[in-house]
C-alpha cells in the first residue's frame, strides 16, 4: 500500500509536521474518513489533559486545545500548560465550553497574556486548585493578589528584554515579550450598536453573572502599552511556539524582539476585533510579517456577547495565505486537539509548507484601507 499519506498531513498535505500514524492509507489525501487514526489517545479525545485526560505517550508530541477567546491548554510529554483561564460561563449567553473551572485541577504552569476577564477570570480559582506557578506582567499580578495569589506563586515579567524564564522541567524556555493590545476602530461601535439591537437582551440573571465574572479582571487602562505580553515557548529540541492574545499593532519593540528571536513554528494570535475582515486583515499581516510562523491557529474570533459578533477566519486565512503562500492554517472547535511532532521544526530545517503548488490572488484590495 502506499505509505504517501498519513495521520493530518493527510489534511494539510504538510508530509509530517503534525503527528502521525504509521499505518498505510490509501484513497483520497483530503478526505479525513479515509486518514489513519493518531496512536495517542490524547490527539484523539475532547477531555483536556488538565481535567483528568490523557496526556501524551510520546516526549517530544505537543497538543494545543483551544477553549475560546485565547484560552488554551498545551500538553507536552505528561506535563500541562494552560494560556490564559477564562473558563466560567454558567448562567451568561456565553457558549458553553462543557466543563467548568472547578473541573480543572491539573496544571504544570499557568500563563497569563492581560488581565481583562475574559483572560483571567478563573486564573485565581484554577491556581489555588492545581498550585502551579502563573506568569504575568504587573497588572495581572496586582490583580492576582487582591485574589489571594501572591509570589512565589506569582511570577511578574515585564517583557522589555533580558527575561528568559528556564522551564527546563518541563522542556522549554519562555521568553515574555511587552507587546500592544488591540485598540479597535471607531466604526466598530455601529456594529456593536447593530448587534445590541438585534440580540436578546439578558435576564438581570445573566447580567448579574456576567459581572460577578468581569470583576474578576481589570479594566485598567494602562493594560494597552504596560499590561499585555506576548510570550515565546523555546523546546530543547528548537520548536517554537509564540503566544499573543491581544490583535494589537505591532510596536517596533515587538518587531525588534522577534528579529533577534527568529521565525517561530506554531502562532497562536489574536484576531484584532476590528469586526471587518479588511480592517482585520490590516492587524493579522503585520502580526504573521514579524512571527513568520509556519503555522497560524487564530484565537479571539469568538463573539463577545452584547459587544461583537464572531469573527469569520476564513476571509483572514486567504489573506494570510496570499501574503506567505506555504503557510499553514488551522482553525478548530472547542477542545479539539490539534499535534505536533516538534521534532519536525524550522531550527532542524524542516520546510515551512502546506504542500500546495500553484498561483494565489492578491492582497491589492488591502490598499483602500491605507495600511498597505
Amino acid at each position: 500500500m502506499n505509505r504517501k499519506y498519513s495521520y493530518l498531513a493527510c489534511i494539510t498535505a504538510m508530509a509530517g509536521w503534525f503527528t502521525c500514524a504509521s499505518t498505510a492509507v490509501a484513497g483520497d489525501p483530503g478526505d479525513p474518513r479515509l486518514t489513519a487514526a493518531s496512536p495517542e489517545p490524547a490527539c484523539n479525545s475532547l477531555t483536556m489533559a488538565s481535567t483528568g485526560g490523557p496526556t501524551m505517550n510520546d516526549k517530544h508530541t505537543l497538543l494545543i486545545r483551544w477553549m475560546g477567546f485565547t484560552n488554551y491548554e498545551l500538553v507536552y510529554g505528561d506535563k500541562v500548560i494552560l494560556l490564559d483561564q477564562w473558563y466560567d460561563r454558567a448562567g451568561t449567553q456565553y457558549k458553553d465550553l462543557g466543563f467548568s473551572p472547578s473541573d480543572v485541577t491539573r496544571a504544570d504552569l499557568m500563563v497569563v497574556g492581560h488581565p481583562h476577564y475574559d483572560h483571567m477570570a478563573d486564573t485565581a480559582q484554577v491556581g489555588f486548585q492545581t498550585h502551579a506557578p502563573i506568569i504575568g506582567a504587573p497588572l495581572t499580578v496586582g490583580k492576582l493578589a487582591t485574589q489571594g495569589i501572591t509570589a512565589p506563586q506569582a511570577i511578574t515579567v515585564t517583557g522589555m528584554g533580558g527575561e528568559v524564564l528556564d522551564y527546563s522541567n518541563l522542556g522549554f524556555t519562555i521568553t515574555p515579550i511587552l507587546a500592544r493590545h488591540g485598540e479597535p476602530p471607531a466604526f466598530t461601535n455601529a456594529f456593536s450598536a447593530a448587534y445590541v439591537a438585534a440580540a436578546p437582551v439578558p435576564t438581570p440573571s445573566e447580567a448579574g453573572a456576567l459581572a460577578t465574572i468581569k470583576a474578576r479582571g481589570s479594566s485598567s487602562s494602562l493594560i494597552t502599552a504596560q499590561g499585555t505580553i506576548a510570550y515565546i515557548f523555546t523546546f530543547s529540541n528548537g520548536f517554537k511556539l509564540a503566544w499573543r492574545d491581544s490583535g494589537g499593532v505591532m510596536t517596533q519593540f515587538e518587531k525588534d524582539a522577534l528579529a533577534a528571536a527568529g521565525p517561530v513554528d506554531v502562532l497562536l494570535g489574536a484576531v484584532a476585533a476590528n469586526i471587518i475582515a479588511e480592517s482585520q486583515a490590516t492587524i493579522l499581516l503585520p502580526m504573521l510579517e514579524t512571527y513568520r510562523p509556519a503555522v497560524y491557529i487564530p484565537g479571539h474570533h469568538e463573539e463577545e456577547v452584547g459587544g461583537k459578533v464572531d469573527r469569520a477566519t476564513e476571509p483572514l486565512f486567504q489573506y494570510a495565505k496570499n501574503e506567505f503562500p506555504g503557510m499553514i492554517t488551522i482553525s478548530k472547535g472547542f477542545k479539539e486537539p490539534v499535534c505536533f511532532d516538534t521534532q519536525k521544526n524550522l531550527a532542524h530545517g524542516y520546510p515551512s509548507h502546506n504542500g500546495y503548488t500553484g498561483s494565489r490572488g492578491s492582497n491589492k484590495n488591502l490598499e483602500e484601507w491605507g495600511h498597505f
